[in-house]
Formats: structure tokens, C-alpha cells, sequence
């Protein structure tokens, strides 16, 4: 099998292009997604990179394995990471909760459009 042709059949993942978003590690915005449209299976997850179409997840399944999949920006709504059912282990917890670790958090660029289908 040619790498073009592992490209064209790769589950879905959109294929290479320009304008694709990320978070800084550790700062990725918690997400609640639908996974599956036919059952309305959701999870909460990391949002780790996304287009204005589709948004790549991140989250811990209920054996421990971690998974990833992109799906369409419209099945993803923003949430807190205190409203996530999973929480990543390595966050930037002075990011998430500046309050409590004493110092201000650090500016981070903006995330060109962020998922957040509710808008």
C-alpha cells in the first residue's frame, strides 16, 4: 500500500491542510462530543487540534486506553474541565485554575477558532 493511499483511508481523519489549530500542551479545551451519530454515544475529551469543519479528540476510555478521532466541529461543544467526566493528568493546572496556584497564568496565543459548536 502506497502512503497516498493510507491517506485516502485513514477513518475519516481529514487530509493535510493549512489552518489547522492547536492549543499549547497542557492547555487543550475540554470538549463534550458526539462520537457516534448512530447510537448518540458522547464523551468529554481534549480538543487537540481542529479546522473550522472538524476537531481532533483526545480522551481515556472506560478500559484506560486512550483515543483519539476527529469528528465534525458541529457534534463538539466547549465545556469546563470541571464539568469533564476525564480530566488529563498532565494540564497546566495554573491555566486552568489561576486562582489557586498563586500567579497568574501565562499568556498563550489564541487558538485560531476554537471548537465550540454552540456558537
Amino acid at each position: 500500500m502506497a502512503a497516498g493511499e493510507a491517506a485516502q483511508n485513514d477513518g475519516g481523519r481529514p487530509g493535510q491542510r493549512a489552518g489547522v489549530g492547536r492549543a499549547r500542551y497542557g492547555r487543550e479545551p475540554y470538549v463534550r462530543a458526539t462520537v457516534c451519530s448512530e447510537t448518540g454515544e458522547t464523551v468529554d475529551a481534549k480538543a487537540i487540534s481542529w479546522t473550522p469543519t472538524d476537531v481532533q479528540l483526545k480522551w481515556v476510555d472506560a478500559g484506560g486506553s486512550t483515543r483519539t478521532r476527529w469528528v465534525p466541529a458541529s457534534a463538539v461543544r466547549r465545556i469546563s474541565r470541571d464539568e469533564s467526566a476525564w480530566r488529563d493528568p498532565y494540564d497546566d493546572y495554573g491555566f486552568y485554575y489561576p486562582d489557586a496556584a498563586g500567579t497568574p497564568p501565562r499568556p498563550a496565543a489564541p487558538p485560531a477558532d476554537p471548537p465550540d459548536a454552540a456558537e
